[in-house]
């Protein structure tokens, strides 16, 4: 019975992805090479050092595509360790940029801001519906300064248990001195955005990049 044909074994194997031809294989090179040699013109053999050039770039091609996996390798546990320790955070309080302050029970959380250098920070208190009950100021140092409000009215009795927020402003010798305010919560909850966690705090997300201080 006559043959009809031989097929080279290199088509696709059933259950197996399909190979992306835009990308030369280990075997394509090899295959390339074997008939470059086996082809060439008998009166003007490949040159010596061509050949070893053209060997040389594919063993470097090899190591780099090995040493790229491994390195995507690396990323993924990396990510994988750091998203597993960001779960430690859900129940913990940070410090992240806001103007809201929390009372219970005569107890305030704690605020921030953070300065380009020193001044004088006066700070009003306002209710839920924007009402100003209190004021206060305090000295503050470039960097990082409390500003905490005590919770107390003029007659030193606690005001009722709730949510509040501050409206501050710097000043020095009559210049305004630029600054952040931050507020300190607890954080509610945490998920993941293109391998990124963000927390929510108080209602508000941020990036875990964003907080300054978890306490």
């Amino acid at each position: 019975m006559p043959i009809q044909g031989i097929n080279d074994g290199t088509g696709v194997v059933i259950g197996q992805p399909a190979r992306d031809t835009s990308e030369i294989s280990k075997l394509d090179f090899m295959t390339l090479l074997v008939a470059q040699i086996q082809n060439q013109d008998p009166t003007s053999p490949m040159d010596n050092a061509e050949f070893t050039s053209q060997i040389t770039e594919f063993t470097m091609l090899d190591e780099m595509t090995a040493v790229n996996t491994n390195l995507e390798e690396s990323i993924m546990v990396s990510q994988s360790v750091n998203n597993t320790a960001m779960l430690a955070l859900v129940g913990k309080d940070v410090t992240v940029a806001g103007d809201s302050v929390n009372l219970s029970s005569g107890v305030t959380s704690e605020n921030v801001v953070n300065t380009e250098g020193p001044g004088t920070a006066s700070v009003d208190v306002l209710d839920e519906n924007g009402i100003v009950v209190d004021h206060y100021e305090v000295s503050v140092s470039g960097g990082l300064s409390d500003i905490n409000w005590d919770g107390l009215d003029d007659n030193g009795e606690a005001f009722a248990d709730g949510k509040y927020t501050l409206d501050v402003s710097i000043n020095n010798s009559g210049i305004d001195v630029p600054f952040e305010l931050l507020k300190t919560g607890g954080v509610d909850s945490l998920r993941y955005e293109n391998n990124v966690a963000v927390v929510s705090v108080d209602g508000s997300e941020y990036y875990v990049s964003e907080i300054y201080k978890v306490s």
